[in-house]
């Protein structure tokens, strides 16, 4: 069944054609990907769909009482609120249904208890009743009695942890946020989620975890990412915008591009095939046009006229079109480092009580790619801003190799002066004539009058290509526009840089120009260190990951593929020695509480006693683990008991005292599940 369509529409942006002919169809269950390149009308699309906007030409439906759901822009909520606060405003309904029915069931135990009741007090019980049971299917029907497993299971996902759930909403940076409202937007389960870049912000644990939750989402997804793991990974089918139209490719990312691939040739083929034709029968009707004139021969000027009327009526295949230009960045090779590029030894770094990493040592040699992984927060652009100096380390030594020169792109750009112009930013500080640096910034799609475009009118990728050209130009862009250089660099600003530190490359990015940006690195000759969460990017360009955990640092000799398989080794044999230790704790067994010498099996114990103190090395990460599966055990069989309880509610009419039973079991019910949710979430947390 469709979900949502656009038939033939049209979209202008002043007088500016942005969307000249969209056709498509979602249908129930699909999880479609928008890709494009930026400015190709990938998020407009969205805002169509959504009502945010309307088109010049054509129709945009969506079937009639779906709930959609859809983030864009981070809305406003009352001064105060906490993030706990705003991401249960996803179950505002559901709480007024709630509401609703403890009122209703109020009303039920007033009447029940005063034992023989009049006509009219029967009948007003009975209205009560039928109006609960509805609120109740409804309330069932909705996922009511599942919003604290739900809500626990998001917030756990995205790493929302206790304190942070507590922290004033208004008070976060943007990007915390955002990462907020996707909560509460999965939160909500609409029929139809839209996703606008899902992907930012996430660590690589988020993006799996959203990964897995998208592929069993019962809903329907449409969403626009540039990350390509992720579309492979989640999306059923690819819708790809290009010149104002849409193509359909119905599979992932991976297959798109085959699909792409295939499609070019078989096109390419028929084309030079009807050309062939086209050239053959314009050749026919020249040469019968010159026989005919010759001869005087109206039935060759016939013949020749209909040739000519077939040839007019022909369906023309249109030439292939190739890839329009992305980024065309070239780095420069400039005097080989040593072959000691970068020294950390014993490193530690603390912000007020936090402490991000200590005794943190690292080597990177000449020519290697090493990617930094770790949770968000963990300190990897501290690390970054510490090797650049920008930041002084607590503890432990920095060092650079001889000859080091660096070339750094931050995560978030920022030019010293906004109120100039593309053309002006870049020239700033370099001797470079107009017509040269107009070129230069060509190559970074800076052409014609976007050259003009003042500096803070341009959005995130644009700024991203901006500093992306001038770094080519002076090696390290800082506040004061000179370069820096490691011990040994020359400082000559001829922008030869031979170590770049790149953090968050592919932000803003579109694809083409990721893919754009990694020919380049790849022809780079020099030494790379990278923070990215980029999977694609990671598996292309590193040769070494190394990951930073609380525990110290770990290093993969390979790139991403590899260490998740390298993880995953490791996970399952600290796993199978988790098994064991229960096996074996599970066979121990203790004397009962009388001394009869009749054991008992301490696997069975769900919490300790004072008889039975717990352990010290029950208290490590392997039993807290063990602790939060029986958990997660004893939780499902509550919410089978509290379900049971909710259908035989259902189905006990009129047996008041029956009713007020089964309702007093469910509140127990839901109270042990509040209890041991709250016990599994300081585990979890750790």
């Amino acid at each position: 069944m469709i979900q949502a369509a656009c038939s033939q529409v049209k979209k202008y942006y002043g007088v500016q054609l942005v969307l000249e002919n969209i056709t498509f169809e979602v249908q129930d269950g699909e999880r479609v990907a928008i890709i494009g390149k930026n400015g190709s009308g990938k998020s407009t699309i969205l805002k169509l769909i959504t009502r945010q906007e309307s088109p010049d030409a054509g129709t945009v439906s969506i079937r009639k009482n779906t709930v959609t759901g859809y983030l864009e822009q981070i809305p406003e909520y009352e001064e105060g609120m906490t993030v706990s606060q705003v991401c249960r405003l996803a179950f505002e309904k559901l709480d007024g249904i709630r509401e609703e029915m403890t009122v209703l069931e109020k009303r039920m135990e007033e009447l029940t208890y005063k034992g023989t009741l009049s006509e009219e007090e029967t009948d007003r019980l009975e209205a009560i009743l039928k109006r609960y049971t509805n609120l109740q299917t409804q309330y069932e029907t909705e996922g009511g009695y599942e919003t604290e497993e739900r809500f626990s299971r998001i917030c756990t996902g995205l790493k929302l942890s206790e304190s942070f759930l507590k922290a004033e909403f208004g008070r976060l940076s943007g990007g915390e946020k955002t990462l907020v409202c996707l909560a509460k937007t999965l939160l909500q389960e609409p029929d139809l989620l839209i996703l606008d870049e899902p992907t930012n912000h996430l660590d690589m644990s988020m993006l799996q975890w959203l990964e897995e939750y998208l592929k069993t989402y019962r809903g329907t997804v449409l969403l626009v990412s540039h990350d390509r793991c992720f579309l492979d990974a989640v999306v059923t089918r690819t819708l790809e915008v290009e010149n104002g139209v849409i193509e359909e490719y119905p599979g992932n990312y991976s297959y798109y591009l085959e699909e792409k691939e295939r499609r070019m040739q078989l096109q390419q083929e028929a084309y030079k095939e009807q050309q062939k034709q086209i050239k053959s029968m314009e050749k026919a009707i020249r040469d019968m046009r010159i026989w005919a004139a010759q001869g005087d021969n109206e039935k060759m000027f016939q013949r020749a006229a209909s040739m000519q009327k077939r040839l007019d009526r022909m369906d023309k295949v249109e030439r292939p079109q190739k890839e329009g230009p992305g980024m065309r960045v070239a780095f420069e090779q400039g005097e080989r480092s040593g072959k000691d590029v970068l020294h950390l030894e014993g490193v530690a770094k603390q912000f007020g009580e936090k402490q991000l990493f200590r005794n943190l040592s690292l080597d990177v040699r000449y020519k290697e790619h090493v990617a930094l992984l770790g949770r968000n927060g963990c300190g990897k652009t501290t690390l970054l801003k510490m090797v650049l100096g920008e930041i002084p380390a607590d503890e432990g030594s920095i060092r650079l190799g001889s000859s080091v020169t660096i070339g750094y792109l931050p995560q978030r750009v920022h030019f010293p002066k906004e109120d100039v112009s593309v053309l002006e930013a870049f020239r700033d500080g370099l001797v470079i004539g107009e017509g040269k640096a107009r070129e230069e910034l060509s190559r970074y799609l800076f052409t014609g009058e976007s050259v003009f475009k003042k500096v803070a009118n341009l959005s995130g990728g644009e700024k991203s290509r901006l500093y992306l050209a001038r770094l080519m130009q002076t090696g390290i862009y800082t506040a004061e526009s000179t370069p820096v250089y490691g011990e040994g660099g020359q400082g000559d600003g001829s922008g030869k840089i031979n170590f770049l530190i790149l953090d968050e490359p592919t932000n803003h990015l579109d694809i083409t120009s990721r893919e754009n940006l990694e020919t380049a690195l790849e022809q780079f000759k020099g030494t790379l260190l990278i923070v990215s969460h980029d999977r694609y990017f990671l598996n292309k360009m590193a040769t070494r990951i190394v990951e930073m955990t609380e525990e110290g640092i770990g290093s993969y000799q390979g790139n991403y593929e590899y260490y998740k398989q390298e993880k995953a080794k490791k996970e399952a044999t600290c796993g199978e020695a988790l098994r064991r230790e229960a096996s074996e704790n599970g066979r121990r067994t203790v004397p009962d509480r009388k001394g009869d010498g009749e054991g008992r099996t301490a696997a069975k114990k769900t919490a300790p006693t004072e008889e039975y103190p717990v352990q010290p090395e029950e208290k490590s990460k392997g039993k807290n683990q063990f602790r939060q599966k029986q958990l997660e055990q004893e939780i499902k069989v509550l919410e089978e008991e509290k379900r049971s309880c909710e259908k035989d509610i259902l189905l006990a009419g009129a047996d008041y005292e029956r009713l007020m039973a089964l309702e007093e079991r469910k509140r127990e019910a839901e109270r042990e599940i509040e209890e041991k949710m709250e016990e599994w979430l300081l585990l979890t947390e750790g």
